[in-house]
């Protein structure tokens, strides 16, 4: 174990956490990362058939390539990688974040995610916030009418379990949405 990392861990500060993941070579940037931020769309959809593993691989800042893309707004490279591998959905990033509680500003991202995998409603962060949280918390009250437009129209058989259950979740403060 690096002790280094027994200051950070001491002080439960993630960001010094981050600063010392950029100095291991463990973390390195892949070129999946690479051609995504690059705005290579085509060459990362190549290294995706290639090397598959590479798309769930978190770069130093936390985050695998499809956060990536869309952290940089590269709505058309999101929708591809999405088409070639909807798992990525799923990948939980820094902090635990998926790339719906990462998103709260595109509705139709917003939509596409939760059609792809629908149970992501109930992702949390590591701070046990779910996507409603995190809008209420943003003030992004589009975000929040589309997340819960979901809950409502939601056919899944359990869905009025469902919906009490997000709508009450407590984050590690014990705040729920609808405080």
């Amino acid at each position: 174990m690096r002790p280094e990392l027994m200051r950070p861990a001491y002080h439960g500060n993630i960001e010094a956490l981050y600063e010392l993941i950029h100095q291991d070579r463990p973390f390195a940037q892949t070129p999946l990362h690479v051609a995504v931020a690059m705005r290579h769309t085509n060459f990362a959809l190549e290294i995706m058939r290639l090397k598959p593993s590479l798309s769930k691989k978190l770069n130093p800042n936390g985050w695998c390539p499809f956060h990536v893309a869309l952290l940089s707004n590269q709505t058309s490279t999101v929708y591809r990688l999405l088409e070639t591998k909807p798992e990525l959905v799923c990948v939980k990033g820094r902090e635990g974040f998926t790339s719906l509680l990462v998103e709260n500003d595109n509705l139709n991202l917003l939509c596409e995610f939760l059609a792809v995998n629908p149970l992501s409603i109930t992702d949390t962060t590591n701070r046990g916030q779910t996507a409603l949280h995190i809008a209420v918390n943003k003030g992004n009250t589009r975000a929040l009418n589309v997340l819960l437009s979901f809950l409502r129209r939601s056919l899944y058989r359990e869905a009025l379990y469902w919906e009490e259950k997000v709508l009450n979740w407590k984050d590690k403060n014990g705040d729920s949405v609808l405080l």
